[in-house]
């Protein structure tokens, strides 16, 4: 763990785990460990002091003695969890202000709404685009997505990667479903292999597809025309459409089939990423899920989905035999 994360400097951290291991250092021995004079060394101790990890001591030069780490950790771990807490707050507030804004936006060149219908027409792509992305940075728990047969291109994986494992680490529940037809090239494989390591479910049908996608069951985006996407497309709200999309979605999905990289050379071939480690690591070592997602960066859905992927790939009953096995094949 880096204390800097708690608030210190990187002199005040240096110094602060050299008095854990030795209380009986002197302010001399303090400045020759950070490589400063005195005067700065005691504005270092004095540093602890404010952080609350060390309190004023009369007897010796040093000037302080340190607290015990756990409970002085322990509440700078709580103020800087409230501090976070309060700036997790902020942001929603900012959330609703980007909302406010976008609806004031909405009256720009290219996007017609019928606010009866529940449905808005976007005849300007780059328009559909920036909507696009607008509604992904609202979406807290599902993206369900069809996507038609063929290639994307390089480019437009490179940018969809990033906004969809990040999504992936917020926790949201992504399933999509492609025409087999995507798997004929290598980078759109790689760019599947990616997102379904971090969590996304996929099939793949033999069946000609149109695209949809709906996010959090409330908003529906599909084409114009599906024959003729540079027509633009149509975003709907309308509750009766949404659910019978939402039916279209399942049926299609029941009838789909998994990706085909269950087969045994895949298995030999899997790599645990750096995630997966800390994960299996966290909770070998007995952290809830609650703490081991905070200390991963990433939300307690997502570690729990993460994790059950993990024991399904090390074939492992319980998180005890999946912590032994990982540590058997070297993975912790």
């Amino acid at each position: 763990m880096a204390l800097t994360d708690l608030g210190f400097t990187k002199q005040q951290e240096l110094a602060y785990r050299a008095l854990v291991d030795d209380p009986t250092m002197s302010l001399a021995d303090v400045a020759g460990l950070i490589g400063c004079g005195r005067n700065t060394a005691r504005e270092i101790l004095d540093g602890l002091v404010e952080l609350g990890v060390a309190k004023v001591a009369r007897d010796g030069d040093l000037g302080v003695a340190l607290a015990h780490p756990v409970s002085a950790l322990g509440d700078l771990i709580e103020r800087r969890e409230d501090e976070l807490l309060r700036m997790h707050r902020r942001v929603g507030d900012t959330r609703a202000e980007v909302a406010e804004l976008g609806m004031r936006f909405a009256g720009r060149a290219g996007l017609v709404a019928d606010p009866d219908s529940g449905i808005e027409r976007v005849t300007d792509l780059e328009v559909l685009r920036e909507r696009l992305e607008e509604l992904a940075f609202f979406t807290r728990s599902t993206v369900y997505a069809v996507q038609p047969g063929g290639a994307l291109s390089e480019e437009m994986l490179n940018a969809s990667r990033p906004l969809d494992l990040r999504a992936l680490r917020r926790g949201v529940d992504m399933r999509i479903i492609y025409n087999t037809t995507f798997l004929a090239d290598q980078y759109c494989r790689d760019y599947l292999r990616d997102i379904v390591a971090a969590g996304a479910a996929v099939r793949i049908t033999d069946d000609s597809l149109d695209r949809m996608i709906i996010m959090d069951k409330r908003v529906v985006v599909v084409p114009i025309d599906p024959d003729r996407s540079h027509l633009g497309g149509q975003i709907v709200r309308q509750p009766g459409l949404v659910m019978g999309f939402m039916r279209l979605f399942d049926q299609l999905w029941d009838a789909a089939r998994p990706l085909p990289w269950a087969d045994e050379e895949d298995e030999r071939a899997f790599v645990p990423t750096d995630e997966d480690r800390q994960v299996l690591a966290l909770l070998a070592s007995g952290s809830t899920d609650e703490t081991a997602a905070r200390a991963a960066g990433i939300s307690v859905r997502h570690l729990r989905r993460r994790v059950a992927k993990l024991m399904e790939r090390l074939d492992a009953g319980s998180r005890f035999e999946a912590g032994v096995e990982a540590t058997r094949r070297g993975w912790i």
